[in-house]
């Protein structure tokens, strides 16, 4: 994989705002000292190996984010405000609406990508958003948190609704986001499940969890050696005790408490 270097200057403009160029001249001379790549003209249509990219962000990260995952996160929503509201994909947020915008997430991808089998694909339900990534090069905090937060921020300059990100399945190199509009689901979803929860079986639990990664009940009954029907009755039981009518309630509910990915 090979990143564009529009993320680059992206980076430039961000740091360079916030902290002066002075900054950013002495950060980003000690990343040519030490990666030769970034010592060649840097430009928008430049293509950085992804190796050489993720040493740089991770030093932009520690100079200037802080620590753990949610600094990845919040330079992907600023890197989103510049390069969508203020930088060269200003464009890409003209579209007629939201179901335009989201089908072409994948030609996003694209946009900042290159020499790679990596893809994303995103459909919209008309309150949520399933966002998935696949054949990543390596686990990291930029293929993920980075831009989970972007995807984010993207919404949210788009449409007026608050977006509420929960991780439906990850790990690898592969993995998969609801994006929820925040006031649709208050009438819908929020508000279910919030009284006590009936205790649920372990087959009701792990139903549930494959239900969340977005199997269908076939799909469930030939991995867990099942019936469609049995799986029915489990998902139908799982519902009523959670007090939630669908998958993205279910969904919701498990990411609430911390139980996607367990």
């Amino acid at each position: 994989m090979k990143v564009r270097g529009v993320t680059v200057l992206t980076r430039k403009a961000i740091v360079t705002r916030e902290f002066g160029a002075d900054a950013w001249a002495g950060f980003f001379r000690d990343i040519a000292a030490a990666h030769p790549v970034f010592a060649a003209p840097v430009t928008a249509s430049s293509l950085i190996p992804a190796t050489s990219y993720l040493a740089f962000h991770d030093e932009l990260v520690r100079r200037f984010c802080g620590e753990g995952e949610a600094a990845h996160h919040e330079l992907g929503k600023r890197s989103a405000q510049w390069a969508l509201r203020d930088g060269p994909y200003k464009a890409f947020m003209d579209k007629a609406d939201i179901g335009e915008l989201v089908s072409s997430f994948p030609k996003l991808w694209d946009m900042y990508f290159a020499d790679t089998t990596s893809r994303s694909e995103a459909t919209f339900d008309g309150t949520t958003i399933d966002f998935k990534v696949f054949d990543l090069p390596q686990p990291h905090p930029y293929f993920e948190s980075f831009i989970v937060g972007y995807m984010k921020e993207l919404l949210e300059l788009y449409c007026a609704n608050p977006i509420t990100a929960s991780r439906v399945h990850g790990g690898g190199n592969d993995y998969h986001y609801a994006l929820a509009m925040t006031p649709a689901l208050s009438e819908s979803v929020a508000s279910e499940g919030s009284g006590p929860a009936q205790e649920l079986s372990d087959r009701e639990m792990e139903v549930l969890h494959l239900v969340a990664k977005g199997m269908t009940n076939k799909e469930i009954g030939l991995a867990l050696g099942i019936s469609g029907k049995t799986v029915q009755h489990h998902v139908g039981s799982a519902y009523g005790k959670l007090g939630v009518s669908g998958r993205v309630g279910a969904t919701v509910w498990l990411a609430q408490r911390g139980l996607i990915g367990r």
